[in-house]
């Protein structure tokens, strides 16, 4: 069972790739307003960098990058 579980992580990861969608209108809008109040840029992330994965404020910035570059 521990197997089969580790085998199925990476797949999940890979899944979470492909999935990338268009903007509605209102994630461009909020995208535009956080990018104007406080910049687009990824955070320093302790518990990225001990590999604990990003966090929500990461992953919402590394969005809004996509969406304002025409992603």
């Amino acid at each position: 069972m521990k197997l089969i579980s580790l085998c199925l992580v990476p797949l999940a990861a890979l899944a979470g790739c492909a999935t990338t969608r268009t903007a509605t209108a209102d994630e461009r809008a909020y995208c535009e307003r956080m990018a104007e109040s406080m910049g687009t840029q990824a955070q320093h992330d302790h518990g990225e960098a001990k590999g604990l994965g990003p966090n929500a404020m990461n992953l919402s910035h590394t969005r809004c990058r996509q969406i304002l570059a025409g992603k």
